[in-house]
Protein backbone atom coordinates (compact mmCIF):
# COMPACT_ATOMS: atom_id res chain seq x y z
CA UNK A 1 0.00 0.00 0.00
CA UNK A 2 1.35 3.44 -0.88
CA UNK A 3 1.79 6.16 1.71
CA UNK A 4 -0.95 8.22 0.07
CA UNK A 5 -3.35 5.26 0.23
CA UNK A 6 -2.44 4.62 3.87
CA UNK A 7 -2.93 8.28 4.70
CA UNK A 8 -6.24 8.29 2.89
CA UNK A 9 -7.55 5.35 4.92
CA UNK A 10 -6.29 6.81 8.18
CA UNK A 11 -7.82 10.22 7.53
CA UNK A 12 -11.04 8.72 6.22
CA UNK A 13 -11.43 6.58 9.30
CA UNK A 14 -10.98 9.60 11.53
CA UNK A 15 -13.55 11.50 9.49
CA UNK A 16 -15.92 8.55 9.35
CA UNK A 17 -16.21 8.56 5.56
CA UNK A 18 -14.75 5.24 4.49
CA UNK A 19 -17.19 3.34 6.68
CA UNK A 20 -20.20 5.62 6.50
CA UNK A 21 -23.58 5.20 8.06
CA UNK A 22 -25.00 4.52 4.62
CA UNK A 23 -27.94 6.81 4.03
CA UNK A 24 -31.24 4.99 3.88
CA UNK A 25 -33.34 5.42 0.76
CA UNK A 26 -36.80 5.41 2.29
CA UNK A 27 -38.47 7.38 -0.47
CA UNK A 28 -40.85 4.50 -1.21
CA UNK A 29 -41.98 4.55 2.41
CA UNK A 30 -41.72 8.20 3.37
CA UNK A 31 -43.70 9.39 0.35
CA UNK A 32 -46.66 7.25 1.37
CA UNK A 33 -49.25 8.56 3.76
CA UNK A 34 -50.09 5.96 6.37
CA UNK A 35 -53.79 5.33 6.76
CA UNK A 36 -55.06 4.16 10.12
CA UNK A 37 -57.55 2.06 8.19
CA UNK A 38 -56.22 -1.48 7.98
CA UNK A 39 -58.14 -1.86 4.72
CA UNK A 40 -55.49 0.24 3.01
CA UNK A 41 -53.95 -2.70 1.20
CA UNK A 42 -52.31 -0.49 -1.41
CA UNK A 43 -50.11 0.96 1.33
CA UNK A 44 -49.24 -2.42 2.86
CA UNK A 45 -48.55 -3.94 -0.56
CA UNK A 46 -46.04 -1.13 -1.08
CA UNK A 47 -44.33 -2.18 2.15
CA UNK A 48 -44.25 -5.77 0.92
CA UNK A 49 -42.36 -4.68 -2.19
CA UNK A 50 -39.52 -3.41 0.01
CA UNK A 51 -38.61 -7.06 0.65
CA UNK A 52 -37.11 -9.56 -1.80
CA UNK A 53 -38.80 -12.91 -1.37
CA UNK A 54 -38.57 -16.38 -2.80
CA UNK A 55 -41.32 -16.49 -5.42
CA UNK A 56 -41.60 -20.28 -5.32
CA UNK A 57 -43.60 -20.38 -2.09
CA UNK A 58 -45.50 -18.23 0.40
CA UNK A 59 -43.49 -17.86 3.60
CA UNK A 60 -45.74 -17.86 6.68
CA UNK A 61 -42.93 -18.73 9.11
CA UNK A 62 -41.18 -15.57 10.24
CA UNK A 63 -41.22 -16.61 13.90
CA UNK A 64 -37.90 -18.42 13.56
CA UNK A 65 -36.12 -15.81 11.46
CA UNK A 66 -37.59 -13.03 9.36
CA UNK A 67 -35.92 -11.59 6.26
CA UNK A 68 -34.65 -8.03 6.35
CA UNK A 69 -36.04 -5.38 4.00
CA UNK A 70 -33.74 -4.68 1.05
CA UNK A 71 -32.54 -1.36 2.49
CA UNK A 72 -31.43 -3.16 5.66
CA UNK A 73 -29.78 -5.98 3.71
CA UNK A 74 -27.89 -3.54 1.47
CA UNK A 75 -26.64 -1.51 4.44
CA UNK A 76 -25.45 -4.67 6.14
CA UNK A 77 -23.76 -6.05 2.99
CA UNK A 78 -21.96 -2.74 2.47
CA UNK A 79 -20.41 -3.18 5.91
CA UNK A 80 -19.52 -6.79 5.13
CA UNK A 81 -17.58 -5.53 2.11
CA UNK A 82 -15.93 -2.62 3.89
CA UNK A 83 -14.83 -4.67 6.89
CA UNK A 84 -13.58 -7.47 4.67
CA UNK A 85 -11.44 -5.01 2.72
CA UNK A 86 -9.80 -3.52 5.81
CA UNK A 87 -10.47 -6.12 8.51
CA UNK A 88 -8.07 -5.52 11.40
CA UNK A 89 -7.91 -1.82 10.60
CA UNK A 90 -11.65 -1.49 10.97
CA UNK A 91 -11.75 -3.67 14.08
CA UNK A 92 -9.05 -1.63 15.80
CA UNK A 93 -10.25 1.83 14.83
CA UNK A 94 -14.01 1.87 14.20
CA UNK A 95 -15.50 -1.22 15.79
CA UNK A 96 -16.20 0.27 19.22
CA UNK A 97 -17.52 3.56 17.89
CA UNK A 98 -20.03 1.82 15.63
CA UNK A 99 -21.09 -0.63 18.33
CA UNK A 100 -21.93 2.23 20.66
CA UNK A 101 -24.00 3.88 17.92
CA UNK A 102 -25.89 0.61 17.60
CA UNK A 103 -26.33 0.40 21.37
CA UNK A 104 -27.66 3.96 21.59
CA UNK A 105 -30.09 3.37 18.73
CA UNK A 106 -31.34 0.12 20.23
CA UNK A 107 -31.62 1.55 23.74
CA UNK A 108 -33.65 4.49 22.50
CA UNK A 109 -35.93 2.21 20.46
CA UNK A 110 -36.41 0.00 23.55
CA UNK A 111 -37.06 2.87 25.95
CA UNK A 112 -34.06 2.06 28.16
CA UNK A 113 -30.65 3.62 28.82
CA UNK A 114 -27.33 2.65 27.22
CA UNK A 115 -26.19 1.39 30.60
CA UNK A 116 -28.96 -1.21 30.77
CA UNK A 117 -28.57 -3.01 27.45
CA UNK A 118 -26.19 -5.60 25.99
CA UNK A 119 -25.74 -6.66 22.37
CA UNK A 120 -25.84 -10.44 22.12
CA UNK A 121 -26.32 -13.00 19.36
CA UNK A 122 -29.82 -14.23 20.19
CA UNK A 123 -32.40 -14.59 22.95
CA UNK A 124 -31.00 -17.95 24.07
CA UNK A 125 -27.60 -16.42 24.79
CA UNK A 126 -29.20 -13.51 26.62
CA UNK A 127 -31.36 -15.83 28.71
CA UNK A 128 -28.36 -18.00 29.58
CA UNK A 129 -26.47 -14.95 30.81
CA UNK A 130 -29.35 -14.31 33.19
CA UNK A 131 -30.14 -17.89 34.20
CA UNK A 132 -26.58 -19.08 34.75
CA UNK A 133 -25.42 -15.79 36.24
CA UNK A 134 -28.12 -14.70 38.68
CA UNK A 135 -26.91 -14.73 42.26
CA UNK A 136 -29.15 -16.89 44.44
CA UNK A 137 -28.78 -18.46 47.85
CA UNK A 138 -28.54 -22.24 48.32
CA UNK A 139 -32.24 -22.85 49.06
CA UNK A 140 -33.69 -20.22 46.70
CA UNK A 141 -35.99 -21.50 43.95
CA UNK A 142 -37.13 -20.38 40.48
CA UNK A 143 -40.68 -20.61 39.11
CA UNK A 144 -41.39 -21.00 35.37
CA UNK A 145 -44.47 -21.80 33.30
CA UNK A 146 -44.99 -25.07 31.44
CA UNK A 147 -44.94 -23.28 28.06
CA UNK A 148 -41.36 -22.03 27.99
CA UNK A 149 -38.94 -22.52 25.08
CA UNK A 150 -36.95 -25.82 25.18
CA UNK A 151 -33.54 -24.06 25.17
CA UNK A 152 -34.60 -22.03 28.19
CA UNK A 153 -35.92 -25.08 30.02
CA UNK A 154 -32.58 -26.77 29.38
CA UNK A 155 -30.72 -23.74 30.72
CA UNK A 156 -32.82 -23.89 33.89
CA UNK A 157 -32.23 -27.63 34.18
CA UNK A 158 -28.49 -27.01 33.86
CA UNK A 159 -28.73 -24.42 36.62
CA UNK A 160 -30.48 -26.99 38.80
CA UNK A 161 -27.88 -29.69 38.09
CA UNK A 162 -24.94 -27.33 38.53
CA UNK A 163 -26.00 -25.25 41.53
CA UNK A 164 -28.87 -27.21 43.03
CA UNK A 165 -31.37 -24.42 42.36
CA UNK A 166 -34.80 -26.06 42.39
CA UNK A 167 -36.98 -25.24 39.38
CA UNK A 168 -40.75 -25.18 39.96
CA UNK A 169 -43.29 -25.37 37.11
CA UNK A 170 -46.79 -23.89 36.97
CA UNK A 171 -49.23 -25.11 34.32
CA UNK A 172 -51.15 -22.38 32.49
CA UNK A 173 -53.98 -22.83 29.96
CA UNK A 174 -53.72 -21.98 26.26
CA UNK A 175 -57.34 -20.82 26.26
CA UNK A 176 -57.72 -18.88 29.53
CA UNK A 177 -61.06 -17.32 30.43
CA UNK A 178 -59.14 -14.04 30.67
CA UNK A 179 -55.63 -12.77 31.37
CA UNK A 180 -56.34 -12.58 35.09
CA UNK A 181 -56.56 -16.38 35.15
CA UNK A 182 -52.93 -16.57 34.00
CA UNK A 183 -51.82 -14.03 36.60
CA UNK A 184 -53.59 -15.87 39.41
CA UNK A 185 -52.15 -19.25 38.43
CA UNK A 186 -48.59 -17.91 38.40
CA UNK A 187 -48.87 -15.90 41.60
CA UNK A 188 -50.69 -18.70 43.46
CA UNK A 189 -47.81 -21.06 42.60
CA UNK A 190 -45.35 -18.93 44.58
CA UNK A 191 -43.91 -20.51 47.69
CA UNK A 192 -41.72 -18.84 50.34
CA UNK A 193 -38.60 -20.20 48.61
CA UNK A 194 -39.42 -18.75 45.18
CA UNK A 195 -37.11 -15.81 44.52
CA UNK A 196 -37.36 -15.56 40.72
CA UNK A 197 -40.19 -15.94 38.19
CA UNK A 198 -39.32 -16.70 34.55
CA UNK A 199 -42.12 -16.19 32.03
CA UNK A 200 -42.45 -15.73 28.28
CA UNK A 201 -44.05 -12.58 26.95
CA UNK A 202 -45.23 -14.42 23.83
CA UNK A 203 -45.31 -18.23 23.75
CA UNK A 204 -43.28 -19.65 20.87
CA UNK A 205 -45.68 -22.56 20.35
CA UNK A 206 -48.83 -20.61 19.53
CA UNK A 207 -48.21 -16.87 19.88
CA UNK A 208 -50.18 -16.61 23.11
CA UNK A 209 -49.36 -13.39 24.97
CA UNK A 210 -48.95 -13.67 28.72
CA UNK A 211 -49.91 -10.73 31.00
CA UNK A 212 -46.30 -10.15 31.98
CA UNK A 213 -46.82 -6.59 33.20
CA UNK A 214 -49.34 -7.73 35.80
CA UNK A 215 -47.22 -10.73 36.81
CA UNK A 216 -44.12 -8.55 37.20
CA UNK A 217 -45.95 -5.99 39.32
CA UNK A 218 -47.35 -8.59 41.70
CA UNK A 219 -43.97 -10.30 41.89
CA UNK A 220 -42.28 -7.00 42.69
CA UNK A 221 -44.76 -6.41 45.51
CA UNK A 222 -43.70 -9.77 46.92
CA UNK A 223 -39.97 -9.03 46.58
CA UNK A 224 -39.52 -11.53 43.74
CA UNK A 225 -37.31 -10.85 40.70
CA UNK A 226 -38.67 -11.38 37.18
CA UNK A 227 -37.12 -12.66 33.95
CA UNK A 228 -39.12 -12.15 30.75
CA UNK A 229 -38.34 -14.11 27.59
CA UNK A 230 -39.25 -11.59 24.89
CA UNK A 231 -37.94 -13.54 21.90
CA UNK A 232 -41.20 -13.05 19.97
CA UNK A 233 -42.58 -9.86 21.50
CA UNK A 234 -39.84 -7.33 20.76
CA UNK A 235 -40.87 -5.13 17.80
CA UNK A 236 -44.03 -7.22 17.51
CA UNK A 237 -46.07 -6.05 20.48
CA UNK A 238 -46.41 -2.26 20.72
CA UNK A 239 -44.38 -1.58 23.87
CA UNK A 240 -41.18 -0.31 25.43
CA UNK A 241 -39.27 -2.69 27.70
CA UNK A 242 -39.79 -0.61 30.89
CA UNK A 243 -43.56 -0.85 30.33
CA UNK A 244 -43.31 -4.50 31.40
CA UNK A 245 -41.69 -3.73 34.73
CA UNK A 246 -39.39 -6.77 34.67
CA UNK A 247 -35.87 -6.95 36.07
CA UNK A 248 -34.39 -8.89 33.14
CA UNK A 249 -35.51 -9.15 29.50
CA UNK A 250 -34.10 -11.00 26.50
CA UNK A 251 -34.93 -11.08 22.81
CA UNK A 252 -33.70 -11.93 19.32
CA UNK A 253 -33.50 -9.10 16.79
CA UNK A 254 -33.54 -11.27 13.66
CA UNK A 255 -37.18 -12.21 14.25
CA UNK A 256 -39.62 -9.31 14.37
CA UNK A 257 -37.20 -6.37 14.15
CA UNK A 258 -35.84 -7.75 10.88
CA UNK A 259 -32.17 -7.21 11.74
CA UNK A 260 -29.53 -9.51 10.18
CA UNK A 261 -29.37 -13.06 11.49
CA UNK A 262 -27.41 -13.49 14.72
CA UNK A 263 -28.47 -10.43 16.74
CA UNK A 264 -30.00 -10.32 20.19
CA UNK A 265 -30.44 -8.02 23.14
CA UNK A 266 -30.21 -8.34 26.89
CA UNK A 267 -31.84 -5.78 29.18
CA UNK A 268 -30.96 -5.60 32.85
CA UNK A 269 -32.51 -2.98 35.11
CA UNK A 270 -29.69 -0.71 36.29
CA UNK A 271 -29.94 -1.63 39.97
CA UNK A 272 -29.99 -5.36 39.10
CA UNK A 273 -26.75 -5.51 37.08
CA UNK A 274 -24.67 -6.41 40.11
CA UNK A 275 -27.00 -9.40 40.66
CA UNK A 276 -25.51 -11.17 37.61
CA UNK A 277 -22.22 -12.96 37.10
CA UNK A 278 -20.94 -12.74 33.50
CA UNK A 279 -21.42 -15.87 31.40
CA UNK A 280 -17.90 -15.39 30.01
CA UNK A 281 -14.94 -14.45 32.17
CA UNK A 282 -14.58 -10.68 32.54
CA UNK A 283 -13.07 -8.86 35.52
CA UNK A 284 -12.20 -5.49 33.97
CA UNK A 285 -15.56 -3.87 34.78
CA UNK A 286 -17.20 -3.01 38.08
CA UNK A 287 -20.01 -5.27 39.30
CA UNK A 288 -22.65 -2.69 38.40
CA UNK A 289 -21.42 -2.11 34.83
CA UNK A 290 -23.54 -3.75 32.10
CA UNK A 291 -20.45 -4.19 29.92
CA UNK A 292 -19.21 -7.02 32.14
CA UNK A 293 -21.96 -9.12 30.50
CA UNK A 294 -20.98 -8.39 26.89
CA UNK A 295 -17.63 -10.12 26.71
CA UNK A 296 -17.99 -12.12 23.48
CA UNK A 297 -14.53 -11.82 22.00
CA UNK A 298 -14.31 -11.08 18.27
CA UNK A 299 -17.78 -10.66 16.83
CA UNK A 300 -19.44 -10.12 13.43
CA UNK A 301 -19.62 -6.33 13.49
CA UNK A 302 -21.34 -6.03 10.11
CA UNK A 303 -24.29 -8.03 11.47
CA UNK A 304 -24.58 -5.77 14.51
CA UNK A 305 -24.32 -2.64 12.39
CA UNK A 306 -27.39 -3.86 10.50
CA UNK A 307 -29.49 -3.22 13.61
CA UNK A 308 -29.39 0.52 12.86
CA UNK A 309 -31.30 0.49 9.55
CA UNK A 310 -33.65 -2.22 10.88
CA UNK A 311 -34.70 0.13 13.66
CA UNK A 312 -35.05 3.03 11.22
CA UNK A 313 -37.28 0.91 9.00
CA UNK A 314 -39.53 -0.08 11.89
CA UNK A 315 -39.78 3.51 13.06
CA UNK A 316 -40.92 4.49 9.56
CA UNK A 317 -43.72 1.95 9.83
CA UNK A 318 -44.53 2.78 13.46
CA UNK A 319 -44.68 0.37 16.40
CA UNK A 320 -48.42 0.66 16.90
CA UNK A 321 -49.23 0.43 13.20
CA UNK A 322 -47.02 -2.63 12.83
CA UNK A 323 -48.71 -4.43 15.75
CA UNK A 324 -52.13 -3.66 14.31
CA UNK A 325 -51.12 -4.90 10.89
CA UNK A 326 -49.77 -8.19 12.24
CA UNK A 327 -52.95 -8.70 14.26
CA UNK A 328 -55.10 -7.99 11.22
CA UNK A 329 -53.22 -10.61 9.18
CA UNK A 330 -53.81 -13.16 11.93
CA UNK A 331 -57.49 -12.36 12.38
CA UNK A 332 -58.18 -12.49 8.64
CA UNK A 333 -57.69 -16.24 8.55
CA UNK A 334 -58.36 -17.12 12.20
CA UNK A 335 -61.85 -15.60 12.23
CA UNK A 336 -62.80 -17.68 9.20
CA UNK A 337 -61.43 -20.94 10.59
CA UNK A 338 -62.12 -20.78 14.32
CA UNK A 339 -65.64 -22.26 14.13
CA UNK A 340 -64.95 -24.86 11.44
CA UNK A 341 -65.90 -28.33 12.70
CA UNK A 342 -62.62 -29.89 11.51
CA UNK A 343 -60.31 -27.06 12.60
CA UNK A 344 -58.53 -26.82 15.96
CA UNK A 345 -57.34 -23.34 16.90
CA UNK A 346 -54.61 -23.44 19.55
CA UNK A 347 -54.35 -19.69 20.18
CA UNK A 348 -56.59 -17.26 22.08
CA UNK A 349 -57.67 -14.45 19.76
CA UNK A 350 -59.00 -11.75 22.08
CA UNK A 351 -57.34 -8.34 22.01
CA UNK A 352 -54.00 -8.45 23.81
CA UNK A 353 -53.95 -12.25 24.03
CA UNK A 354 -52.13 -12.68 20.70
CA UNK A 355 -50.83 -10.65 17.76
CA UNK A 356 -49.39 -12.01 14.50
CA UNK A 357 -48.65 -15.60 15.49
CA UNK A 358 -51.29 -18.31 15.85
CA UNK A 359 -51.34 -22.10 15.79
CA UNK A 360 -53.96 -24.10 13.91
CA UNK A 361 -54.55 -27.80 13.34
CA UNK A 362 -56.87 -30.04 11.33
CA UNK A 363 -58.59 -33.00 12.96
CA UNK A 364 -57.23 -36.41 11.97
CA UNK A 365 -54.06 -34.85 10.52
CA UNK A 366 -50.75 -34.74 12.34
CA UNK A 367 -48.98 -31.35 12.34
CA UNK A 368 -46.34 -32.72 9.97
CA UNK A 369 -48.97 -34.05 7.57
CA UNK A 370 -50.72 -30.68 7.57
CA UNK A 371 -47.47 -28.78 7.00
CA UNK A 372 -46.57 -31.15 4.14
CA UNK A 373 -49.96 -30.71 2.48
CA UNK A 374 -49.74 -26.94 2.71
CA UNK A 375 -46.30 -26.94 1.11
CA UNK A 376 -46.64 -29.75 -1.40
CA UNK A 377 -50.14 -28.93 -2.62
CA UNK A 378 -50.34 -25.16 -2.12
CA UNK A 379 -46.72 -23.87 -1.91
CA UNK A 380 -47.25 -22.46 1.56
CA UNK A 381 -44.47 -22.84 4.13
CA UNK A 382 -45.33 -23.18 7.83
CA UNK A 383 -43.74 -25.01 10.75
CA UNK A 384 -45.41 -28.05 12.39
CA UNK A 385 -45.74 -27.98 16.17
CA UNK A 386 -46.44 -31.35 17.79
CA UNK A 387 -45.92 -30.60 21.44
CA UNK A 388 -46.43 -32.84 24.42
CA UNK A 389 -48.05 -29.92 26.19
CA UNK A 390 -51.11 -30.29 23.98
CA UNK A 391 -50.47 -27.83 21.17
CA UNK A 392 -50.68 -29.69 17.84
CA UNK A 393 -50.87 -27.83 14.57
CA UNK A 394 -48.88 -25.52 12.33
CA UNK A 395 -47.57 -22.21 13.59
CA UNK A 396 -48.56 -19.40 11.25
CA UNK A 397 -46.46 -16.24 11.58
CA UNK A 398 -46.76 -13.72 8.72
CA UNK A 399 -44.84 -10.47 8.80
CA UNK A 400 -44.75 -7.12 7.03
CA UNK A 401 -43.69 -8.81 3.79
CA UNK A 402 -46.98 -10.78 3.81
CA UNK A 403 -50.00 -9.67 1.80
CA UNK A 404 -53.69 -10.25 2.33
CA UNK A 405 -53.54 -12.25 -0.89
CA UNK A 406 -51.04 -14.58 0.82
CA UNK A 407 -53.40 -14.94 3.77
CA UNK A 408 -56.38 -15.60 1.52
CA UNK A 409 -54.44 -18.36 -0.24
CA UNK A 410 -53.61 -19.91 3.13
CA UNK A 411 -57.25 -19.64 4.20
CA UNK A 412 -58.44 -21.26 0.98
CA UNK A 413 -55.88 -24.06 1.38
CA UNK A 414 -56.94 -24.77 4.97
CA UNK A 415 -60.61 -24.91 4.01
CA UNK A 416 -59.86 -27.40 1.25
CA UNK A 417 -57.72 -29.56 3.52
CA UNK A 418 -60.23 -29.43 6.37
CA UNK A 419 -63.09 -30.39 4.03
Amino acid sequence: MSISRRSFIHNSLKAGTIFPLFSMNYSKVSNMKFSSSLNNEEYWNSITKLYQQNVNFINLESGYFSPSPEVVKNYWINFVNEINESPSYYMRTRQTEMREKVRSKLANYSGVTNKEICLTRNATESMNIIIQGIKLEKNDEILRTNLEYPNIIQALDMRERRYGTKINVVDVPIHPQNQEEIVNKVINAITPKIKVILISHMVFLNGQVFPVKEVCQKAKDLGIETIVDGAHSFSHVDMDIPDIGCDFYASSLHKWLGAPLGNGLLYVKKEKIERLWPLYGDTQYEDDNIMKLEHLGTRPCSDQNGIIPAIDFNLKIGKKEKSKRLKSLQMKWANELKDHKNIILNTPLDEGQSYGIANVGVKNLSPSELADKLFDDFNIFTVPIDDERGIRGVRVSPNLYSTMEDINKFLDAMLKIAA
